[in-house]
């Protein structure tokens, strides 16, 4: 990418805005090879980008308002959803996936049955679960992106081979749909039992969505809890009648049990 942004440089008006689709390199580390710092930007689609509305817009350290303004009028002509951010990990929506996925396998550590966790999760009006999500968009991709915290359980998946059954036809779930039988002593070799409800199962899940957003404010990432509804509704699938998970945290008095105020 460095040497691609120092060509590209050379090679367009000075005037024209450079930015990256990246879903987890820095923005200001990448910007350092832009000539102007001010043009660059992280500009994040969510794949499969034809279908997915919601437009990430990363403002680095030197990028100006009108790179932003900019990209955000090219958002509206492409008819996606945006939400501006600052750099970080993850940007938004990677950054509440992240304790949602570790959460899952926790739990599936603990012995409770793939099937309650991701039914849990549909009943609650996600269009999937998290471990079907996992197998969809690639377990060596998850596995690379929790690689510093990396699950016991999902460690032993990706080294047996098992990529998704997008990939390889090998993941958590066979392709006729049903949970593969062999992942089980992979995900929870000692056999382990536990039974959780529905509705514990969902707060459990999605207290991690609420506190990385409210991290997420207190450093300034974002300016408002609208940007982490609109990215959690149009990037992940959270419900838009529940109002994403922070206006959801304040409907069930989640966040005042949690930080003491509300988010709106």
């Amino acid at each position: 990418k460095d040497q691609v942004y120092t060509e590209l440089c050379a090679a367009v008006s000075e005037d024209c805005i450079i930015a990256s689709n990246t879903s987890s390199l820095a923005v200001d580390r990448l910007a350092k090879c832009v000539t102007d710092r001010s043009r660059f930007a992280g500009a994040h689609f969510f794949s499969p980008v034809w279908m997915m509305q919601l437009l990430e817009v990363i403002r680095g350290k030197g990028t100006s308002d009108e790179t932003i303004n900019t990209l955000l009028a090219l958002s509206a002509q492409l008819r996606k959803r945006p939400i501006v951010c600052r750099d970080n990990p993850g940007f938004v929506v990677n950054a509440m996936l992240r304790p949602y996925f570790l959460k899952s396998f926790s739990l599936l550590e603990e012995g409770i049955p793939i099937e309650q966790i991701d039914k849990a999760m549909m009943s609650f009006g996600l269009p999937v679960g998290p471990i079907r999500l996992i197998d969809e968009v690639g377990i060596d991709i998850v596995a690379k992106a929790l690689a510093d915290k990396l699950p016991a359980s999902l460690s032993n998946v990706y080294k047996a081979g098992r990529l998704g059954r997008n990939k390889n036809g090998r993941g958590f779930y066979t392709k006729e749909g049903a949970v593969d039988p062999e992942v089980i002593p992979l995900i929870n070799p000692d056999g382990k039992s536990r039974d959780m409800g529905i509705a514990e199962l969902q707060k459990v899940l999605f207290t991690p969505f609420v506190e990385v957003g409210k991290d997420l404010l207190n450093r300034k990432i974002v300016d408002d809890p609208r940007s982490i509804d609109i990215g959690a509704i149009w990037g992940v699938g959270f419900p838009p009648d529940k109002g994403g998970p922070m206006k959801w945290a304040d409907l069930i008095e989640l966040s005042t049990s949690l930080f003491g105020s509300s988010f709106y």
